[in-house]
């Protein structure tokens, strides 16, 4: 993952943030911008292959050499967010966010720092996507009002999604799932109901 990636990556947890300092519909709009410009850019690919010329061509670093005859890792992050916000609401969907926003890129940073010459994953990888996924979660505790117990389930989750990473991309299930486990800490733990609680 190039650096541009890694800050593109990590700049979406403004989406949640927006959510929590503005007003929830603000993060709902922010996410659905992002997967219809998304769902564009692939309509686009298969449309006019000079598209994907111009994206190999001059953002080379941003996407993964996979994507060139695949659905673009970015297509899947977008679903995941806007999947997240929708099905968990802001609080759980948000801190879910956070979590593939910060955590996917700390881990292939630290697994290639400490993960020696490993191939694949790593549990220095998993290890630092962990400590981001404590950091997502305390947020979501600070900002979201989320119980710390629910809090700590959607980070382990997100964690252990990270390092299975099932198909079709980790970026599309990494927030789902996290959320939805959030949300259900939230219900064993008598929290505030988080589904659903987006738009309102």
């Amino acid at each position: 993952m190039s650096l541009l990636r890694k800050l593109l990556h990590m700049a979406m947890a403004v989406i949640p943030a927006a959510g929590w300092w503005l007003a929830p519909w603000v993060a709902g709009g922010l996410a659905g911008l992002f997967l219809a410009v998304s769902f564009l850019l692939e309509a686009a690919r298969r449309g006019w292959p000079w598209v994907d010329r111009l994206l190999w061509r001059y953002l080379p670093s941003v996407f993964r050499s996979r994507e060139g005859q695949s659905v673009l890792g970015s297509t899947w992050y977008a679903l995941g967010v806007f999947g997240a916000l929708a099905l968990c609401g802001l609080d759980a969907g948000g801190m879910a966010v956070l979590c593939l926003a910060w955590g996917d890129p700390v881990a292939e940073v630290a697994g290639r720092r400490w993960g020696g010459a490993a191939e694949g994953k790593t549990l220095a990888g998993t290890g630092g996507c962990l400590v981001a996924c404590l950091v997502a979660a305390g947020v979501g505790v600070s900002l979201g009002g989320l119980h710390p117990v629910a809090a700590l389930a959607g980070a382990a989750v997100a964690t252990l999604v990270e390092r299975w990473s099932p198909p079709p991309d980790d970026n599309l299930w990494m927030p789902i799932l996290s959320g939805l486990s959030v949300a259900a800490g939230e219900w064993l733990m008598g929290g505030h109901s988080v589904l659903f609680t987006l738009w309102y």
